[in-house]
């Protein structure tokens, strides 16, 4: 009998220790859980930036990751002000819905009725609505001026000076026809607010929206007030977290100019729910945030997603905010019925702000509120177990691949790993994923657990196409690429690196060029894909002219570097 109790004494130790590991390993608090999961990020994803989260106005989380300041090891926290980009898009709708309610200005009025030296073609045919919902036509920034990052980006520009870079841009399409995302559209209802409300962009928001609802530490950046708490930007180098570039903000007027805290976005959120109204009517908020198109998420005062859940009884609706800034990111998940909110703001430039926002909100809804719509968020960053695949048929699918839109995918080989980084020539790069094998020809797409990736042979022409699947279902497809003959003696030479401050030589081969010690490496052999455009195992170089066609010099892009930017070398 004592011998029996031993046992059973054993036993209980042993349920005991494991049900501790069990409360270890799934920690139990909102902010425990969060901690783990940001803890989990590979290092170069790691996040920096600060966290709020609320349910029914009360704040449940308000908490600092990292630093706000690297040169002087200050940490981010709850009064770390950040630029917050398009999320400033938000507030221009609420001023234009207010400058109506006191009959300013009418939504199906033209851009020439408010701004007369506007040319008639396109003025006279672009209303207030179209504007602000994104279906004017004109096309957004850097697509309408391709040179618009070297030549106005850092530059003081008068309101008039800015339309004119764009007054004159042929149209993407009639105006109301399609939504296409347009931050000039946005840069002329700053004009007009400023010309209708006889004030600057600055004082309306400070008079109609800041001071009523008590935001203290929200203003307008104009590169010459010093602001304290102030986050620095950064983006990913060469060298890890470096600083970012400089960015005039009088070229984002009332579309990405605004600089705030998360408190101060959580106050926003907390008024424009309030009820009575504080800001706009009733009438006023349902016209901002109906939607522009039937069946589509956008409406004047950004996407809102309604989501059924219960077995379709009941609709989740959320208004999910984001921007991004020269060395920031913000996104924001302002969530009705039940109330909530999520603001996550970065002083690093790159998209996992977006993916963090989303997984917060799942938390959120499902441990304060009980809501388990959709495939629950990983509680941690952890990617599936891998299969075992020959080093052959890793091989025959490591290279670029081809869309049909011209952009190109590759699957890239980094510390005996395998990602999926996709570039378009002259834009910004995605995200990298990693890729991890489920059999030979199928792969998990890192952290999504609803995607993979497929690679398959044509039947026609034997050529290895690279599938995306969501949910089983394809959603692109690419072919492998086939390195380009041409004369690359032009690329051969010296080049210097920006951040680095070290040169390398580049020799063309019978195969392509190759980089003497690029990156750690001895020699980084690259294969030509089209003219001024490159791929290696572990990224892509494009090379850059000046205007009367000699190099320039080249942008790097890895995994490991700023999506917008990558790295610049100059040749020598």
């Amino acid at each position: 009998m004592k011998h029996m109790f031993s046992l059973w004494q054993k036993i209980a130790l042993i349920l005991s220790f494991n049900i501790f590991l069990v409360i270890q390993a799934y920690p139990q608090t909102f902010e425990e859980r969060l901690d783990r999961y940001i803890s989990s990020f590979p290092k170069h994803e790691e996040f920096q930036g600060v966290v709020l989260a609320a349910v029914e106005g009360k704040i449940v989380l308000h908490k600092g990751y990292g630093l706000s300041s690297r040169e002087y090891s200050i940490p981010n926290g709850p009064g770390t002000k950040f630029q917050v980009g398009s999320i400033s898009k938000a507030f221009t709708g609420i001023l234009v819905m207010k400058m109506v309610e006191k009959g300013l200005i009418d939504l199906d009025r033209t851009i020439c009725d408010y701004l007369p030296f506007y040319p008639e073609n396109p003025g006279k045919k672009i209303t207030i609505h179209h504007l602000l919902s994104h279906s004017s036509g004109i096309p957004h920034h850097y697509i309408a001026v391709p040179d618009y990052w070297k030549r106005h980006d850092k530059v003081f520009h008068t309101p008039k000076e800015l339309l004119e870079l764009f007054s004159h841009i042929p149209l993407a399409h009639d105006p109301g026809e399609q939504f296409t995302y347009s931050s000039p559209g946005f840069y002329i209802l700053g004009a007009i607010l400023e010309k209708v409300g006889k004030k600057c962009y600055a004082e309306l928001l400070r008079e109609y929206i800041f001071n009523p609802l008590g935001m203290k530490n929200t203003l307008v950046e104009n590169n010459r007030s010093v602001q304290r708490g102030m986050a620095t930007g950064y983006m990913r180098g060469l060298t890890g977290l470096i600083r970012a570039g400089f960015e005039d903000k009088s070229t984002a007027l009332a579309a990405g100019d605004l600089v705030t805290t998360a408190y101060d976005l959580f106050l926003w959120d907390k008024g424009m729910k309030a009820v009575p109204e504080t800001i706009l009517t009733a009438g006023s908020k349902k016209r901002l945030y109906e939607e522009i198109f039937p069946g589509q998420v956008m409406t004047y005062g950004g996407p809102v997603l309604r989501i059924p859940y219960d077995e379709g009884q009941k609709i989740l609706t959320l208004n999910r905010l984001s921007g991004s800034s020269t060395g920031y990111m913000a996104a924001m998940d302002r969530i009705y019925d039940p109330d909530a909110c999520v603001i996550v703001l970065s002083n690093v430039q790159d998209t996992e702000t977006m993916r963090i926002v989303d997984h917060i909100s799942d938390f959120l809804l499902r441990q304060h509120l009980g809501l388990h719509i959709g495939s629950p968020a990983p509680p941690t960053l952890t990617l599936p177990p891998a299969a075992d695949v020959s080093s052959k048929d890793i091989e025959k699918i490591i290279g670029p691949y081809r869309h049909p839109n011209g952009s190109v995918s590759g699957v890239l080989r980094d510390g005996g790993k395998l990602y999926l980084l996709r570039y378009s020539k002259g834009d910004f790069a995605q995200r990298a994923l990693q890729l991890v094998p489920e059999s030979p020809d199928v792969f998990a797409l890192g952290y999504l657990t609803n995607m993979k990736c497929q690679f398959s042979r044509n039947e026609k022409d034997g050529v290895l196409i690279l599938t995306t699947l969501r949910n089983g279902h394809p959603v692109s497809a690419a072919k492998k690429i086939e390195a380009k003959k041409l004369n690359l003696s032009e690329y051969d030479g010296f080049y210097t690196s920006v951040e680095l401050q070290e040169t390398f030589r580049f020799s063309e081969t019978s195969s392509g060029i190759s980089a003497e010690n690029l990156l750690g490496k001895t020699s980084v052999r690259m294969v030509c894909l089209e003219k001024d455009l490159f791929g290696f195992d572990f990224g892509f170089v494009e090379f850059i002219r000046y205007p009367d066609g000699t190099i320039l010099g080249f942008k790097l892009v890895t995994k490991d570097l700023d999506l917008y930017m990558g790295s610049k070398f100059i040749k020598l």
